[in-house]
């Protein structure tokens, strides 16, 4: 891959190529701007995985828009305020998610605080690692590491160098198992309360 000190000779003519179409301009500026924003997009997110995949959004981006470019005047800030666009979006991801976990733990909390003859909640906890052992081996890492481990779906798709979409359909998958498994055999507990207990794993 070329280091940072290496120019891309005509840069303005591979811009003008790539966006006519030509493949082997759009694979010169790939290979050249790839380590420069990788660098930048992993000092922010501090996650291998997820650095990858968006860097590769924004060179996907940037070929399906590859006509706009003859309008642009200075390409690599073009390309880093995409990168920079793309990073930007992921933190505010992360940053509601965490805030919904939380705010779903202190929900989970309040509701101890009344009688467990009103919510049966132990028994409620106890059916739900009840469905979690009938799980298949991989699913049940995968919710484990999401329920005990307070992991984000792409921290799980690391740990477990899984793709995104696999640990999405196991999760969901789990998701709905477990919920099954506490509609049979709980006719007494509320859809409301198995949202609660279910949504943290969301």
């Amino acid at each position: 891959m070329p280091s940072h000190s290496e120019i891309l000779v005509n840069e303005k003519e591979l811009f003008a190529q790539m966006a006519t179409g030509n493949e082997a301009a759009f694979t010169q500026i790939f290979y050249y701007y790839t380590q420069r924003i990788y660098q930048y997009i992993f000092t922010k997110t501090k996650s291998k995985t997820v650095t990858e995949e968006i860097v590769q959004e924004v060179f996907i981006k940037l070929w399906k828009k590859r006509e706009d470019l003859s309008h642009i005047e200075n390409h690599q800030s073009y390309i880093f305020s995409m990168a920079a666009n793309k990073t930007y979006d992921w933190l505010k991801k992360m940053a509601l998610e965490e805030k919904i976990r939380l705010h779903t733990w202190q929900t989970i909390q309040d509701f101890s605080n009344i009688t467990e003859e009103t919510l049966n909640l132990n028994e409620s906890k106890e059916l739900i690692d009840e469905a979690v052992e009938h799980l298949s081996p991989q699913r049940k890492k995968i919710f484990l590491l999401s329920r005990e481990h307070g992991l984000s779906r792409a921290e799980i798709a690391e740990e477990l160098n899984l793709s995104i979409n696999t640990v999405n359909n196991h999760l969901n998958e789990a998701l709905r198992l477990v919920k099954e498994h506490l509609n049979n055999n709980k006719s007494g507990i509320t859809v409301t309360l198995i949202t609660i207990l279910l949504k943290i794993h969301q």
